[in-house]
């Protein structure tokens, strides 16, 4: 069958640009037209495939084609549209190695992988389309086979809401993979003009208005302290429509459009049946874990444990059955194998009770060795005819008299926090009875909020009991004074100018016309709406995200995540490992801090955080504590690295011991073990240990050690940083 259409689809090709509107109607005519243009948009050539085959996907707003060559070269497969545009593209090379490998550079140049991404680009979008990459970064995972950018289109010079995805191989820098919006398949109507009515000073007046702050307490950097900020505040999506000059609120339009349709989410389903009284502690837990629980000393028994619970009433554990308990040691950073004597304890009790609607089940955490009450939470079955039967009022009464009876001096510095509940279209519809009522209280001080102290409690709505609560609370802060802080109009004034106005394209949900028979088989399958493009007016953020404002200075306060480029300062003292812990340190692998001590001998601890910052994972091994050490080696177990047993943090290593750490790291263990087939040209080749020979005379191999003046591997003298970051850099660089 392939065959055959392979046969038709050549004598279509042939003919395709000369059919009349007629044939082009014919499948396998638009066929052989849609591949001819797309073959045009590329440049490609398809010979290297002996099998292809298209399919066509007919939907009311434009017809899309997936095309697939195959064959012993490997396999292209594109989607586009009639008219050749490019929707996707994927492709697979049989002979190229797909290897990832995190002790391993990247092949080839982000620049000119940047270089040949720009050029596809430039094939595949349409004239009233631009797209410009942000520079390959070098950094990221190791061993990467791909760069990969994503990004917006440009329409006719503006921005807009259309995206794109692009993958560049390394080794040869050619585009595997492509994808973008489709402005045909999701969009009503085409793309307006670009020429503004509104003013921008207009538009601007009219977007300041949906910014608002409120000045609260945030912890400082330290940890240690409280300083004022303004905070923004959460808003709706707004954006000024160029046209009628009006705000828009985009948020509230997909709120409206999207109820009762399939864009708006479906509900919760009732939970499975399950007795309650079938579950038991003993079945809850293994023999290890009931064996680990006893030798917890000073823990109580689930039983005394149920009494504590219990004994809170305003639980409502009375209808509750115990179902199961957990305990767990924090262990703080300490060794997985110690259990610390006066290590705290908590234990989770798990209640259920059954009833018509599903399951209901309360967790209730206790401090295991005193029964003091630490947290709770609940779930309940969903239940379409919720209805309250404690009001809102009834609700808080009863929080803040459990908040005073069981956490009464924290409560007394708090009041009640209005937590920031996000855009209107996520929030709770005004005519719903929720299940639960919650509340949160946060410390004031000095007239102003510190939500990081706070205390929570929920009410259950049926019944009235507690269903949740937690305390989130630390001593000793120090909170900064009020005196001298920026009024909330310049507080405003120093946000708005944290954004730009930016006057571009943007998606703009529109009703379907029902009345339109091209659009009732989409509101036969639940689209309320689709988009459609408005020329208009948005705030943007000019830089990173801002956090808030600084009340006493002024300044923004912003976020930054950076992957600091590694640079250190001591490196002329070793002027022949420069350039390989330059470009290790390109792609974050090194040391933390602006010293790599390249003369200073090598631990393996050393040489194991060398290693593990291959992950991302970059510390100062001298700057340790034991914590940071088990947590250092536990990485590397993970890796492979080297076992528990092996660990020996402060050991010097031999250049052979760094050469054969790295050799089995990278894979290379069992063939450098192999015996009696090696043999290396160093002039000292009988000073090699037993059974290291093989690692040798792989390393000589590589690249990664050369003989001295004299030819010598000088294997047992203590290696250096400096000469591991050589032998590291030569064994990634194997295959670039």
């Amino acid at each position: 069958m392939k065959r055959l259409l392979s046969l038709v689809l050549t004598l279509a090709l042939l003919g395709a640009l000369a059919l009349p509107a007629a044939a082009e109607e014919d499948s396998d005519a638009r066929l052989a037209a849609v591949t001819l243009r797309v073959k045009e948009t590329l440049g490609i050539d398809t010979q290297v495939y002996d099998q292809f085959y298209g399919d066509l996907t007919e939907n009311e707003l434009a017809p899309a084609w997936y095309l697939s060559w195959s064959g012993e070269a490997g396999s292209l497969e594109i989607t586009a549209t009639e008219d050749g545009k490019i929707l996707r593209y994927d492709r697979y090379d049989e002979d190229v190695s797909n290897r990832r490998d995190t002790l391993s550079l990247p092949e080839g140049d982000p620049v000119q992988a940047q270089a040949a991404a720009q050029a596809f680009l430039d094939r595949v979008l349409g004239e009233e389309e631009s797209a410009e990459l942000e520079p390959f970064e070098y950094g990221g995972w190791l061993g990467r086979t791909q760069y990969r950018c994503r990004g917006a289109l440009r329409l006719n010079g503006l921005p807009s809401p259309l995206s794109f995805s692009l993958s560049v191989r390394c080794s040869d820098n050619t585009v595997t993979s492509f994808y973008r919006d489709s402005l045909e398949g999701a969009y009503l109507g085409g793309i307006p003009d670009a020429r503004f009515r509104t003013g921008a000073e207009a538009a601007k007046a009219l977007l300041r208005d949906t910014l608002s702050l409120r000045l609260e307490y945030v912890r400082s950097e330290d940890g240690t302290a409280a300083v004022l900020r303004y905070l923004p505040n959460s808003t709706d999506e707004y954006y000024v429509d160029d046209v009628s000059g009006r705000l828009v609120d985009l948020t509230a339009l997909y709120r409206e459009l999207g109820r009762g349709g399939a864009l708006s989410g479906g509900g919760n389903s009732a939970a499975p049946a399950e007795s309650a009284a079938a579950m038991d502690i003993d079945k809850s837990l293994t023999q290890a874990e009931q064996t680990g629980v006893e030798k917890l000393t000073g823990a109580l028994s689930k039983e005394e444990l149920d009494q504590r619970a219990r004994a809170v009433s305003e639980l409502g554990l009375t209808a509750y059955a115990l179902a199961a308990a957990s305990y767990q040691v924090e262990r703080a950073g300490a060794d997985e194998d110690a259990l610390p004597a006066d290590a705290r304890v908590t234990a989770q009790l798990t209640y259920a009770r059954q009833t018509d609607q599903g399951v209901w089940r309360r967790y209730v955490t206790l401090d295991a060795k005193t029964g003091g009450l630490e947290s709770v939470s609940s779930s309940m079955p969903w239940r379409e005819d919720c209805r309250a039967a404690v009001s809102e009022a009834e609700a808080q009464k009863k929080a803040e008299a459990f908040l005073s009876k069981y956490r009464g001096e924290p409560f007394g510095e708090s009041a009640a926090y209005e937590r920031d509940s996000g855009p209107a279209a996520w929030r709770t519809p005004d005519d719903a009875e929720p299940e639960s009522w919650s509340f949160v209280y946060a410390q004031q001080v000095n007239g102003y909020f510190f939500p990081d102290n706070c205390l929570y409690a929920e009410i259950d709505s049926s019944d009235g009991s507690v269903s949740g609560f937690y305390q989130a609370w630390t001593e000793g802060i120090s909170f900064e004074s009020p005196e001298g802080i920026l009024g909330p109009q310049a507080a405003l004034e120093a946000y708005l100018a944290t954004f730009q106005l930016q006057g571009g394209y943007v998606a703009v949900p529109e009703k379907l016309d029902l009345s339109n028979p091209d659009y009732g088989p989409l509101a036969e399958m639940g689209f309320p709406y689709l988009s459609t493009l408005k020329l208009g007016y948005t705030l943007v953020s000019g830089g990173d995200p801002v956090l808030g404002i600084d009340a006493k200075t002024g300044e923004p306060v912003v976020y930054r995540y950076e992957q600091a480029a590694v640079q250190y300062g001591d490196l002329d003292t070793a002027p022949w490992a420069k350039s390989a812990v330059e470009t290790l340190a390109r792609y974050g692998v090194g040391y933390a801090g602006d010293s790599f001590a390249p003369t200073q001998a090598l631990t393996q601890r050393d040489l194991v955080a060398l290693l593990v910052s291959t992950r991302g994972y970059r510390v100062d091994p001298g700057a340790l504590d034991d914590a940071g050490a088990d947590d250092l080696y536990r990485t590397a177990y993970g890796m492979g690295l080297l076992t528990r047993a092996e660990r020996e943090d402060g050991r010097p290593l031999t250049r052979l011991e760094t050469a054969k750490l790295l050799l089995d790291a990278g894979g290379y263990g069992p063939a450098a073990r192999l015996q009696g087939i090696y043999h290396t040209a160093f002039s000292d080749q009988a000073d090699i240990p037993d059974g290291l020979l093989g690692y040798a005379a792989l390393a000589q191999g590589l690249g990664m050690v050369r003989g001295d003046g004299s030819g010598r591997l000088n294997p047992n003298r203590t290696a250096t940083r400096g000469e591991a970051a050589v032998m590291l850099y030569a064994f990634m660089g194997r295959a670039s």
